[in-house]
């Protein structure tokens, strides 16, 4: 049963997270002129020039994003870097061979708090969830904390990074468990034209791995969710089998005035996680999921830890209280039980535009849903 957003995701940052964000600006570090470039790398020091990886004057990505304008592009060179980054102006953040972000004991790997910014080419792990202070231990939100507030945006671009293993709470109870990628509105406005694309989501154990969740009413719209691997997420582990599944990616909303639509899933691949590759869950009749699409996606073996009256492997799940349309075409189904499961007054069309191997139910629908 899907319970990590019945409450807050994102939005439980907030102001009463008490978290010290590692990397403060180096001091010597000139202030760069508007529109530069910023080189960060482990080695990097204030007597270098800045123009390139090998002259590097930064070597925390934190001190480097708090020393940029707005405009900038900060290039992070190839290494490891110990932190957790939040970026509250609007940037082009750039990973140049990888570079790893571990963000030990931090709520998140990187917070973007600033709207039209690019994130590219990251690898991000070991992003902690704290129940006493509401850290979500997610690798990439669509928010950030500045001076202890949560800070949200929109109209970011999410490219090419790998999160993974981002942690979660041991709690079987609690709401607020670890993320891959997380596109929420908590903080009240609305979260619209994001486009997540070409990332790795896999192995985040207490949660899903990319979310798509409405919480204060104000919509989650317009988010394009395209070519990302999406594996092994909400599993749990050994020390806490009981925790919280996940699906591969989630649409989901809360409350009764919640909206989730006109978001597009292509072109993705999912398989091995704890609910279905995609699930749609509305659990009041107020939310709204029009216009939303899951178009030529290829969905393996999924639903392994089951969901509300579904005890099978699953590709995709919608269930939801109130009447919905959903476009479900040109998706691959291998190796499930069911390809679709259907709970509630929900109509799926072009369904017969997919395509399965190795299902046994293309399409099995029950008339109620309250999960």
């Amino acid at each position: 049963m899907f319970t990590q957003f019945r409450t807050t995701a994102v939005a439980v940052i907030g102001a009463a997270t008490a978290v010290t964000l590692v990397g403060a600006p180096a001091v010597g570090n000139a202030v760069p002129a508007p529109g530069s470039t910023i080189y960060v790398a482990p080695h990097g020091t204030v007597s270098n020039d800045g123009s390139s990886c090998d002259q590097a004057t930064f070597s925390s990505i934190q001190a480097a994003v708090t020393a940029a304008q707005a405009g900038s592009t900060v290039i992070v060179c190839y290494g490891t870097y110990t932190e957790s980054v939040t970026v509250d102006k609007q940037l082009t953040l750039i990973g140049q061979g990888g570079p790893y972000i571990v963000a030990d004991n931090q709520p998140y790997g990187i917070g973007i708090a600033a709207s039209y910014t690019t994130v590219r080419g990251f690898e991000i792990s070991n992003a902690h969830a704290d129940e006493s202070t509401g850290a979500p231990g997610d690798g990439i939100v669509t928010a950030g904390i500045v001076g202890g507030t949560p800070v949200p945006s929109d109209y970011d671009v999410i490219v090419d990074n790998e999160s993974s293993s981002n942690d979660f709470i041991s709690n079987n109870h609690s709401a607020r468990n670890g993320i891959g990628i997380n596109v929420t509105n908590d903080f009240g406005p609305p979260s619209t034209n994001d486009r997540i694309s070409g990332n790795a989501t896999n192995n985040n154990p207490g949660g899903c791995g990319i979310v798509l969740a409405d919480h204060s009413g104000s919509g989650v719209s317009g988010i394009q969710v395209l070519g990302n691997t999406v594996r092994h997420n909400g599993l749990g582990t050994p020390s806490a089998p009981k925790a919280s599944a996940g699906s591969g990616i989630i649409i989901a909303a809360g409350g009764p005035h919640g909206r989730v639509d006109g978001n597009i899933i292509r072109g993705n691949t999912l398989t091995g996680n704890g609910h279905a590759g995609v699930a749609l869950h509305g659990h009041a009749k107020g939310p709204r999921f029009s216009k939303n699409q899951i178009i030529g996606n290829l969905i393996g073996k999924n639903n392994l830890r089951t969901d509300y009256k579904d005890k099978k492997s699953t590709g995709i799940y919608l269930g939801d209280a109130a009447k919905i349309n959903i476009v479900v075409k040109s998706n691959m189904f291998r190796s499930n039980y069911y390809g679709i499961f259907t709970a509630g007054p929900v109509h799926v069309h072009q369904l017969k535009t997919n395509t399965y191997a190795h299902v046994k139910v293309h399409h099995k629908h029950i008339k109620k849903y309250a999960g």
